[in-house]
């Protein structure tokens, strides 16, 4: 068994679904900004969404997971990413850990025929909290904290991770800016998934 274990946020890094579930929300929501949207996942995602709820700013579109699952059929993950999600199997566990359903990932990877490069997909069917599930991993597969690492495109999620003691690398083709994801202090923030793999290997050691 590998010692090292990688966990990937799903949107906004493996695949680009932001302007959709943005696109959804909005749909409903006509006073809804780019930045508002943002603001929902400065901690985590689904405490952010339901907040705005319970406090009359923000109503759930009903039909979100169908709109979700019709779309995401469309998208496609980065060539380079999906070299990297190869080499990174070589030598560690990787997985997913994400605020969306672990079935329409699933069916995602499966198109992209990248779901056997996955040992665990956790959803927000399994749990809202990003610390429940990093927790859940490190224990299944006996890692110490020092030997993961969380690759996510928002700060909810470094925060998260900082609370499991796991590091993480901030990725810019998503979510968050840079100077947002410093807010987290993660180990490593990049631009470009060619660099993936080399922030891997350096946080990973």
């Amino acid at each position: 068994m590998s010692e090292k274990l990688i966990m990937f946020d799903f949107d906004g890094v493996l695949a680009n679904t932001l302007e959709l579930s943005y696109q959804i929300h909005k749909d409903v929501n006509d006073y809804l900004t780019w930045e508002k949207f943002q603001d929902f996942s400065n901690g985590n995602f689904h405490d952010g969404i339901m907040n705005a709820v319970q406090n009359g700013n923000h109503k759930l579109p009903e039909d979100f997971w169908d709109k979700y699952d019709k779309n995401i059929i469309n998208l496609n993950i980065h060539e380079i990413l999906r070299q990297t999600l190869r080499d990174l199997n070589k030598e560690c566990i990787v997985t997913i850990v994400s605020s969306m359903r672990a079935d329409l990932i699933k069916k995602f990877l499966n198109k992209e025929k990248i779901e056997n490069n996955f040992a665990d997909i956790l959803g927000v069917d399994f749990n809202k909290s990003k610390v429940i599930k990093i927790n859940l991993l490190l224990d299944k597969y006996k890692i110490e904290a020092k030997n993961a690492v969380f690759v996510t495109d928002s700060l909810g999620d470094v925060l998260e991770a900082n609370e499991c003691g796991v590091k993480s690398i901030g990725v810019l083709w998503g979510l968050h800016s840079r100077e947002t994801l410093e807010k987290g202090n993660p180990a490593h923030i990049i631009d470009n998934p060619l660099f993936l793999l080399d922030a891997v290997k350096e946080v990973l050691g």
